[in-house]
Formats: C-alpha cells, structure tokens, sequence
C-alpha cells in the first residue's frame, strides 16, 4: 500500500503555509494542493518540503482569467459564487458554460506552472472536479499538461462522522460510478479524510481504514492542517464563508503528533509522494527513491 498524505488549500493562507512546511520537514505529509487564486500562492509556490499539485477552484474568490472570459462562473462583480449550493443549481441548470471551466481551470494550471512547479496531481476545492460532467474535463487537462495523477474521491467502507460528511462521502461515490477511466491518467483506488476530519483525523481511524484496502492500493489522505498564529490576516473575504479554519489546528496536531510513517509501515504501506508514483514507469509499483 502507497499513501499519499496531500494538504489542501496551500496558497489560501500564512497558517496553512506553516504547516505543510513544518509537516514536510518532519516527513508526513508528502504533498499539497496550490489554489492559484489563492492570495499566497507566489510564496507557497517557494517552498520545497513536499511535491505540488493543483487545486482546482471555481468556487472562492476571483478567476485567472479576467471575469468577462469566465462570465458563466461568476457574480456581476466578477468573484466566482462563492456558494456550493448556488454553483450546483448553476450546473444543474446548464447554465455553467464548459468551456469556460476548462478555460479557467487550464489558466490555473499554467499560473502554478509559471510559478516554478511541476504539478504532481490535480483535485479540487470542494471536490467540483468530481461532478460528472466535470471528471472529464479535469482529465483532459491532466493529459494535456502531462499531470499523471487526478484525485478520485471515493472513501471506501462504511465511514463513521456526521449527517452531511455522511452524505458527501456517499454523493462522491455515487458520482464516481460514471468516472470514466482515461489513457495516461491515473486515480487513487481510495480517500481518506471526508468523513473523518478535525479531530477524528488521527491513527487509529485510519488504521481500522486501511485493514479493508488491498496490498498494493494508492490512498490518498485528505487534510487540511494549519498553524494560526497572532497577527494573521483574516481569510480573504472573496472567498465567502468557510469552515476550514475550524479544522487547522485540531488537523495540524493529530498529523504533528500521530507518527504516521510508523504507523503506515505498521499497516504495510509506505509514505509517497504523488510524483514519486508518477515518476515510476506505468504509474505503479516501487515509487523511486
């Protein structure tokens, strides 16, 4: 088994910037998710203690692409809707132009290239990418930029957590049944951290996780760690309400203080990097050292 620990969010906020450096450094977390419209993005791009993926978004805050070109994704004062609920009810309505989304999402692929980074992964915030009608776009794009891996979220099992993790874990997995799978790209076979976050983001959920996936399976953990300190600035109010701050600290310490290397040898597995398994021949087998 290959796990992959990736922090969402790199580039949103000092407090996160903090963590996945520290997390990096201390070896367990192996990856991260720039948002290219995020507010830090240019000093998240610098660090260097774990591989660099993209987090998708046409969700929070303002495009790449000026908000004329992107007019199907975004209020009259050009910020995306900064609402899932409404971003939903726009897609379900087709009234979000595809092109459009492939568009901005190519611009923010380019952004975080022109900022030195290879991206090892692409996924998304909110996990849009995963809608079905967008899974292919994100592929394409996966293809086209020669981004060997895309985030496929299906928690496995039965998860334990609260009525609306519970439903996002069993939305997710039903969208996932019309993923189609596409040359040259690969999924993890499982997710963790959908429904187990904040504290319950800890060893032993996941060991009890991990007894029901096969040998050789790639599990990506979602996190969202963060390290807050006095004299942040607040999150950037383009982005509209969340809730992730509430998650930062309570996910920082539990991936801090878990010794998750030794517990994943423990499981059999073994901690990588999303471009370590790309860099291997066909995607699979012994990640290079």
């Amino acid at each position: 088994m290959f796990v992959v620990i990736n922090a969402d969010d790199l580039g949103l906020h000092p407090a996160v910037e903090r963590a996945v450096e520290a997390l990096g450094r201390q070896g367990v977390l192996t990856s991260a998710s720039l948002l290219a419209n995020g507010p830090r993005v240019e000093a998240a791009a610098r660090l260097t203690t774990v591989a660099m993926g993209v987090h998708l978004n046409i969700l929070r805050g303002r495009p790449v692409l000026a908000a004329e070109r992107v007019g199907s994704l975004v209020t009259p004062e050009g910020r995306f809707l900064g609402s899932y609920v409404a971003l939903g009810r726009r897609a379900a309505l087709r009234r979000l132009d595809l092109e459009q989304v492939e568009a901005e999402w190519a611009a923010q692929i380019e952004r975080v290239c022109d900022l030195g980074v290879r991206p090892s992964h692409l996924d998304s915030e909110k996990h849009i990418h995963c809608w079905p009608r967008m899974m292919p776009i994100v592929c394409r794009l996966a293809r086209r930029y020669n981004v060997r891996w895309v985030r496929r979220t299906v928690e496995r099992g039965v998860p334990m957590g609260s009525g609306s993790a519970l439903a996002r874990v069993f939305l997710l997995r039903w969208w996932a049944r019309s993923h189609e799978v596409a040359e040259g790209v690969r999924w993890p076979d499982a997710v963790w951290g959908i429904a187990d976050q904040g504290a319950r983001l800890c060893v032993a959920r996941f060991v009890r996780y991990a007894r029901g996936l096969p040998a050789g399976a790639v599990v990506e953990i979602v996190c969202h760690p963060g390290d807050p300190r006095p004299g942040d600035p607040p999150l950037p109010a383009d982005y509209g309400p969340m809730r992730v701050a509430d998650q930062w600290q309570a996910e920082f310490a539990a991936l801090r203080e878990g010794s998750w290397p030794a517990v994943v040898a423990r499981c059999g597995g073994r901690l990588v990097s999303y471009r370590e398994l790309a860099e291997v021949a066909g995607g699979g087998g012994e990640p290079s050292e």
